[in-house]
């Protein structure tokens, strides 16, 4: 086990960076006492490039601006080591090499590019130290692929990530605004042909689904203001049935961005996203007939740190 006192977190996502400082004791016991976000949207129009997965400039902007400003946080603190990892975006990024390049001349660190079953992998890490649960689906929707692995008697039988998300099906269904009918036809046979390429999916019928990413903790966040709650208290637990998920989901699919933004408070900035992001969820509770999921905070960062401190 590596013997740190602060260990930073740089999580390269296809919607958001992210960043978690932890403190780790010398018998390996640990806290995270810091978290940031910022939307840096580095999947955005990553595949109009004549359909080449480009990262764009203005991506790559947001993102450095971002690691500045978390540079800020954690240079002064004493004992400290930086891990970076990155998902689907740079993942499939032709220009992958050179984005890590500028991200090593602003960090000085070295950028760990995850494979998607790494990924899917620590998901079901983060999941099963931190939530109770003993069978279940995990869904982990991100901004460039989503996660799927069914657990049984709390281990992992089967994963797999898809690469597509909110970012990438957003535009690929033009669901930024109001979808149109016939695009939201498209998107779920779209869908259910993913699914039903994954035999293995069916072991996870009628199981509940535990669910990750930001489109999914904003359902969780207006359920807490739904019922009067702060929603801003942690979500991570929390359960909803299926068929309040599925009333969320269809409201906010009735209406158009700028409606969506006065409704979503401070999670707006998804709201163009949001439908490309739950319309995978809704239609995979509906494939495996799924009575209720369960609110993850915890995802690829947290698995792994667990991994690491597990050896």
């Amino acid at each position: 086990m590596w013997n740190l006192k602060n260990l930073v977190m740089l999580d390269f996502g296809s919607n958001s960076t992210r960043m978690s400082i932890t403190q780790i004791a010398p018998d390996g016991s640990f806290k995270e006492v810091k978290r940031a976000k910022e939307m840096t949207r580095l999947a955005e129009g990553m595949g109009q490039s004549d359909g080449q997965k480009i990262l764009q400039p203005q991506a790559i902007q947001r993102t450095l601006g971002a690691l500045l400003k978390f540079k800020k946080l954690y240079r002064d603190l004493p004992n400290v080591s930086v891990r970076g990892i990155a998902t689907a975006a740079v993942r499939e990024a032709q220009n992958q090499s050179e984005f890590l390049q500028q991200v090593k001349e602003v960090t000085n660190i070295d950028v760990e590019v995850l494979s998607g079953s790494s990924e899917a992998y620590y998901d079901y890490l983060a999941v099963i130290n931190t939530l109770t649960v003993k069978d279940c689906v995990i869904c982990d929707m991100g901004g460039g692929s989503f996660e799927l692995v069914v657990v049984k008697d709390r281990k992992a039988m089967n994963y797999i990530s898809i690469p597509y998300g909110a970012v990438s099906l957003t535009e690929k269904f033009h669901a930024a605004d109001k979808i149109s009918a016939r695009d939201l036809f498209s998107f779920g046979r779209f869908l259910n042909y993913k699914f039903h390429q994954l035999p293995w999916l069916k072991e996870g019928k009628g199981l509940p689904l535990v669910l990750l990413g930001g489109a999914n903790r904003t359902v969780a966040r207006q359920e807490l203001l739904r019922s009067g709650k702060d929603e801003f208290k942690q979500i991570h637990g929390l359960k909803l049935s299926t068929y309040m998920f599925l009333e969320t989901y269809t409201d906010w699919l009735g209406k158009d961005v700028m409606q969506r933004k006065a409704i979503l408070g401070s999670e707006a900035p998804r709201a163009d996203i949001i439908i490309g992001g739950l319309t995978p969820v809704a239609f995979l509770l509906e494939y495996l007939q799924i009575p209720e999921v369960i609110f993850s905070e915890s995802g690829v960062r947290e698995g792994v740190l667990y991994s690491m401190l597990q050896k």
